[in-house]
């Protein structure tokens, strides 16, 4: 499945200030706050399974991995966060605490977008399985908010299951 966006879908995004190389469009830096050179763009989120779990758990402190962002298409075009290791993935500078919810909401948004667009295709199975990940970013959201994240049950340290 290719991303929604490119085929004209709505689709969630987050603001993100953003310096491209001159020459090229590349993306030379990112970052959540103003600074100098960055114009604030807005930035899609991605809609495989994999990126967008990883998105939540950094929004709701369940990890400590850092958010990049990587042009989708040509150079110059559209722009979708990521996580480390993808191809020309640039790291996002700043505090996320101000975007973290935001970040966790558009999370779950994009997991119900893509839910919505099998159910479309008449796959309801596979909307059925993003429609449950969608609640467990929603649940996810709940537990950070009782201050039962990881980081806050363990120090950021494994619980080996068990919150407390």
């Amino acid at each position: 499945m290719g991303h929604p966006a490119l085929a004209g879908g709505v689709w969630p995004v987050l603001g993100v200030r953003v310096r491209r190389e001159t020459g090229s469009q590349g993306v030379g830096a990112a970052s959540w706050g103003p600074g100098p050179y960055v114009v604030l763009e807005y930035v899609l989120l991605p809609c495989t399974w994999a990126e967008l779990e990883g998105l939540a758990r950094i929004a709701v402190g369940q990890s400590r991995a850092r958010v990049y962002v990587r042009e989708l298409g040509a150079p110059g075009t559209l722009l979708v966060l990521c996580l480390r290791g993808a191809p020309g993935a640039v790291r996002v500078e700043g505090p996320l605490s101000p975007v973290a919810e935001l970040l966790a909401a558009r999370a779950r948004a994009a997991a119900l977008g893509v839910a919505a667009v099998h159910r479309a295709a008449g796959r309801t199975g596979q909307a059925q399985v993003w429609r449950s990940r969608a609640r467990q970013i929603l649940k996810a959201r709940c537990f950070a908010r009782r201050g039962r994240s990881v980081r806050t049950a363990s120090a950021g340290l494994p619980s080996l299951g068990h919150r407390r």
